[in-house]
C-alpha cells in the first residue's frame, strides 16, 4: 500500500469517528516497536561510550543521524559535533552524565527522550501530518501541573495565584496522557504547585514507561528512599529550583531550602539518578546565577542540566522592579550562551533560545499547559483559557479558535527576529487581542492584570528589546536560524557566537 492510498485511508477513518483508527492503532504499534529498538540500541551505546574514549562520542552522533530526516534534528547534530570537538565542553560533560547515571536511567530516560525526540519526525510522520494537518500543530511535549498544593510560600512564584486547593485526579491525568500519545506525544513536563505532594506522582510515572518526565520541584520530597524510586523508575529527571546560592534561595524560598536542594541532589547522585537545575532570572540575582561561581557550584553537585527562566508579573500586584529590562534581558541572554559554550554543562534560556526553537512554542504550537482547577492554558506564564480538560479532548483544545490565533500570529509577527519571540512580553498586543476576541477568561484573580493595566509598560519594553537585539539575530544568529529552515545547506559546524567573554 502506497504512503498517499494510506494517508487516504486514514483520513477517511479519521472522519467516520474521532477514535484513532485501526490503520492508526497498527503504525502506533509499529512505532513503539521501532522506537524500543532504538532506545535499546542507544542505551548500549550509552554504556559503552561511558567506559570509552572521547573520540567515540562521534559515534553516537552518527547513529543518531541515520535516525534523523529533519532540518531541526540535523542541525542540533551538527551543533553536537561542534560541541564534543576538542577544545570545546561537550566531550568532558557527556563524560559525566553517562558516567554517572545508573544503566536504568540510561536506557529509561536519556535514550527515551532521543528517541522520542527523534522518532517524531520519522517513523510516526504520519499520525504526526495528521495532527498538523487537523489542527494546525503538532505538539512535542506537554506541561501539566496536578496540584497547587505546596509545602512552600515562595515570594512571587506564578503558581501561588492559583491558590492551594486544586487538585486533578489521576484518571484525568491519564486520560491527557494518553490522549497525547495518540498524537505522537512521549514526553510530559510536571509541575505545580509542588507535584511531589501529589500522591499519583509515581503510579503516572509507572504507568507511563514509555513516556520521559520532567519534574519541577523544590526538592524537599526526595530524601534517599525516594531518589531510589526514581532511579527504578528510570524515565523521570528532577529539576530543582534555586535563586542562585544559599542566601538568595533562602530569601525567596524560606530558610532551609538551599540545604534541602542540596540533600535532594546528593541523594539522586548517589542513587545514579538524573537530575537538573531550574532558575527565575530576576533584577536582582541574573547575575549570579549566571556567573562563573554559579556554574561551577551546579558542575561540584553534580547537576547534569539547568533550565533558565524570566521572573514574568503575573497576580494582581506583581512586582514590576523584578522585571528585567532590556539591556539586562540581553546581558542574561549572552551570559548563558558564553557559560554553556565554555562550561561542561548545559542551560537552556525559555525565553532567550527562540532561535534554537524556532521560535514560540506555546498554544499548542509546541506545547501548551493544563493547571490543577483542568484549565488549558497557551503556556505556563499566560494565564488565560477557553477550555476545561474536563469537558474537552486534547484535540479540540488544540484545534480551538484562540490557540490557533496566537500560533499564528506569534509565528508570522516574530520570523524577523528570534530572540524576541513571546507573545506575553515581547509582542503582549498578539495575547491581549486574542484573549478579547475569544473572550478567553482569566485563570485566577489578577490574571487579566497583565493584558490591562501592564499591558502599556510591558509593550514599551517589548519593542525596546526587539530593536536591541535585531542587530544581534541578523548578525550572530540568523545563519543557525537559516540552517534549521534547510534555507542554507550545512557544509560548517554549527555554533553560537560569543565575540568575547562575560564577566561574571
Amino acid at each position: 500500500m502506497s504512503t498517499e492510498v494510506l494517508q487516504e485511508r486514514l483520513s477517511q477513518d479519521r472522519k467516520l469517528s474521532n477514535r484513532p483508527s485501526f490503520l492508526e492503532k497498527g503504525k502506533a504499534l509499529l512505532d513503539k516497536a521501532k522506537q524500543a529498538s532504538f532506545e535499546i540500541a542507544l542505551s548500549q551505546v550509552f554504556a559503552f561510550l561511558a567506559k570509552s574514549s572521547d573520540k567515540n562520542y562521534s559515534r553516537l552522533i552518527s547513529l543518531m543521524e541515520k535516525y534523523s530526516d529533519s532540518p531541526q534534528q540535523k542541525v542540533t547534530l551538527q551543533w553536537l559535533h561542534h560541541y564534543v570537538s576538542p577544545g570545546q565542553p561537550g566531550a568532558a560533560y557527556l563524560n559525566h552524565v553517562l558516567g554517572s547515571l545508573h544503566p536504568n536511567v540510561r536506557k529509561r530516560y536519556l535514550a527515551g527522550f532521543i528517541g522520542n525526540l527523534l522518532f517524531r519526525g520519522t517513523d510516526n510522520v504520519l499520525i504526526q501530518e495528521q495532527t498538523e494537518s487537523e489542527m494546525g500543530c503538532s505538539p512535542k511535549l506537554v506541561v501539566i501541573s496536578p496540584t497547587d498544593a505546596c509545602n512552600y510560600r515562595c515570594i512571587g512564584c506564578y503558581a501561588d495565584a492559583y491558590g492551594r486547593y486544586n487538585h486533578l485526579p489521576e484518571e484525568v491525568v491519564q486520560r491527557v496522557i494518553d490522549e497525547c500519545k495518540e498524537l505522537g506525544v512521549r514526553y510530559f513536563v510536571i509541575s505545580g504547585g509542588e507535584p511531589f505532594v501529589w500522591k499519583p506522582l509515581l503510579s503516572i510515572l509507572e504507568r507511563n514507561s514509555d513516556c520521559t518526565f520532567q519534574v519541577y520541584t523544590n526538592g524537599s520530597k526526595i530524601d534517599k528512599a525516594m531518589a531510589k524510586r526514581l532511579v527504578e523508575l528510570g524515565n523521570v529527571c528532577p529539576c530543582i529550583s534555586v535563586e542562585g546560592f544559599k542566601e538568595e534561595t533562602d530569601a525567596r524560598r524560606g530558610r532551609g531550602a538551599w540545604d534541602a536542594v542540596i540533600e535532594a541532589w546528593t541523594n539522586l547522585r548517589e542513587a545514579g539518578g538524573i537530575y537538573g537545575f531550574s532558575a527565575t532570572a530576576t533584577s536582582q540575582n541574573y547575575l549570579t546565577i549566571t556567573s562563573d561561581e554559579f556554574f561551577d557550584e551546579m558542575i561540584k553537585h553534580g547537576v547534569h542540566y539547568g533550565w533558565y527562566f524570566i521572573y514574568i508579573p503575573t497576580g494582581a500586584k506583581p512586582d514590576m522592579d523584578l522585571f528585567l529590562g532590556p539591556v539586562q534581558r540581553n546581558e542574561f541572554r549572552a551570559r548563558i550562551v558564553h557559560q554553556r559554550s565554555t562550561k561542561p554543562l548545559l542551560a537552556g534560556d525559555f525565553w532567550n533560545d527562540g532561535c534554537l526553537t524556532d521560535g514560540c512554542l506555546a498554544g499548542g504550537r509546541h506545547y501548551f499547559h493544563i493547571n490543577a482547577k483542568g484549565d488549558v492554558e497557551p503556556c505556563v506564564f499566560s494565564h488565560f483559557t477557553v477550555d476545561s480538560i474536563y469537558n474537552t479532548s486534547v484535540r479540540q483544545v488544540l484545534a480551538s479558535p484562540f490557540f490557533r490565533e496566537l500560533r499564528d500570529r506569534t509565528e508570522e509577527e516574530t520570523r524577523k527576529n528570534r530572540l524576541a519571540p513571546c507573545n506575553i512580553i515581547d509582542h503582549p498586543h498578539i495575547l491581549r487581542e486574542a484573549v478579547i476576541r475569544h473572550q478567553a477568561r482569566p485563570s485566577h484573580e489578577g490574571a487579566d492584570t497583565i493584558i490591562t493595566t501592564l499591558f502599556p509598560v510591558l509593550a514599551e519594553l517589548g519593542q525596546e528589546y526587539e530593536r536591541l537585539t535585531q542587530t544581534i539575530f541578523e548578525t550572530e544568529y540568523k545563519p543557525w536560524y537559516e540552517l534549521f529552515q534547510g534555507k542554507v545547506r550545512v557544509s560548517e559546524p554549527v555554533r553560537e557566537k560569543t565575540k568575547e567573554k562575560s564577566r561574571s
